[in-house]
């Protein structure tokens, strides 16, 4: 799979009864003309067609329950939501304004936007299918924190998505530490490669402990 530059992906589910798998795909440039300086606005529009991309490889039938933390404009939402009309879908964002504006431009139908942080999303335990964060988590202040409250979300066997566009080594360790620190890779730290967990087609199975 190759999407847009400097991305990287990593995909977790949670407590599968054929074991959880957590999977990094770091993505190649494809144009190196458009590489390297964008602006965040140009940049941004690369990541709704990628997270669709990623999002296929997922078997969804239409009904899932399906949050998308850091959802801004709600964009993403909006196309998932006509793909797929039977689900129910939900958009967590700390600015009350965007969350508004959301309101205003999706009034009716089948997505809903929450004013909320991610470190303390507003939902039981173990409500979604799927939990989605595009080029958020990065900005967030409390990311384990925030990595916690997704795993608390999903339901077992649910899966988590995360696109960021990360593209250099310090990035890349933080992110790696972060994800260490979480309860989707923590009681697994002792098993896994000192190495980082962002290079290319790295996958590892288990289950939750």
């Amino acid at each position: 799979m190759i999407l847009s530059e400097l991305n990287s992906i990593f995909w977790i589910q949670k407590n599968s009864t054929s074991g959880a798998k957590f999977g990094d795909l770091t993505v190649k440039k494809q144009d190196k003309s458009r590489a390297g300086n964008f602006r965040y606005r140009k940049r941004m529009r690369f990541f709704t067609p990628d997270s669709l991309s990623v999002l296929s490889e997922i078997n969804l039938n239409g009904q899932q329950r399906i949050l998308d933390v850091g959802c801004a404009s709600g964009e993403l939402l909006k196309k998932l939501a006509s793909l797929l009309p039977g689900g129910e879908f939900h958009g967590v964002d700390v600015n009350a304004k965007i969350v508004r504006k959301n309101e205003g431009k999706f009034p009716n139908g089948n997505i809903q936007f929450h004013r909320a942080s991610a470190d303390e999303l507003p939902f039981e335990n173990d409500y979604f299918d799927l939990v989605i964060c595009t080029n958020a988590l990065h900005k967030f202040p409390y990311r384990v924190r925030a990595l916690d409250e997704m795993y608390r979300v999903l339901k077992p066997g649910g899966e988590c998505i995360i696109l960021e566009g990360i593209s250099d080594k310090t990035w890349k360790n933080k992110f790696d530490k972060i994800l260490r620190q979480s309860k989707f890779i923590r009681p697994l730290k002792k098993y896994l490669p000192r190495t980082a967990l962002f290079r290319k087609s790295y996958l590892v199975k288990y289950r939750k402990l």
